[in-house]
């Protein structure tokens, strides 16, 4: 029994002294009893709360374990996120300015959703690597002192050079592809460097069906 259980018998037998022993005795013993009785029920109590607080503070943890693991696996998930782009000219660009976008405005293939065919900028959606590839045409040209530089650009840096100059009596042709480190949120997109005379670059042509100048992407590795 608890001090406070002997202390309160001890009042409880001291205040009915007067009482025939035998009865007292009775008295005590079995107030005694229910208050061993209270006690073991109280001990019971404070067990079982303890046990609440462990196993609610075990639900705290699980839970934050289980948060943690859901964004583990959204990380997962948007880094197994496929990503590639192809799009094309539909029509030819004549005398594009220095400093001028080339918007691929016919889009063939845009899985992850990165390219505008509106402002021709690829914008990554996924840290990681990745390749770009652009190839341009120019029909003849009466002008043989024609000429046209471009770049394709990451946030303005030029990881990419190509150029069509001074053809006269034949069709030009030219590509160029780059391998880069992107950050989600980089904006990739092909530029007029410079450009004199005059001059096509050369869209889809109807009836021809052939893709004279377009612009491809895709995500090698993600982070």
């Amino acid at each position: 029994m608890t001090l406070v259980g002997v202390v309160f018998v001890s009042y409880f037998c001291l205040v009915n002294s007067q009482t025939p022993f035998n009865v007292a005795s009775d008295c005590c013993e079995e107030t005694a009893e229910n208050l061993q009785t209270v006690l073991q029920r109280l001990t019971s109590l404070e067990k079982a709360v303890t046990t609440l607080k462990t196993e609610n503070s075990n639900l705290r943890q699980n839970s934050s374990g289980l948060a943690a693991m859901q964004q583990e696996l959204m990380e997962i998930k948007s880094k197994q996120q496929p990503v590639a782009f192809f799009a094309e000219m539909s029509q030819d660009l004549t005398n594009p300015s220095t400093g001028q976008t080339v918007v691929f405005d016919q889009v063939l293939t845009n899985v992850g959703n990165a390219y505008s065919p509106t402002t021709g900028i690829f914008t990554i959606p996924v840290t990681g690597t990745y390749n770009f590839n652009v190839v341009l045409s120019s029909p003849n040209n009466n002008d043989a002192n024609h000429y046209m530089h471009f770049f394709i650009l990451q946030n303005g840096r030029k990881i990419a050079y190509l150029f069509l100059d001074h053809n006269t009596d034949y069709w030009i042709h030219t590509s160029s592809s780059s391998v880069v480190q992107g950050t989600k949120g980089d904006r990739v997109w092909l530029s007029v460097g410079v450009a004199g005379g005059s001059h096509v670059l050369a869209g889809h042509r109807l009836g021809e069906g052939e893709i004279h100048t377009h612009i491809s992407g895709f995500l090698i590795q993600a982070d």
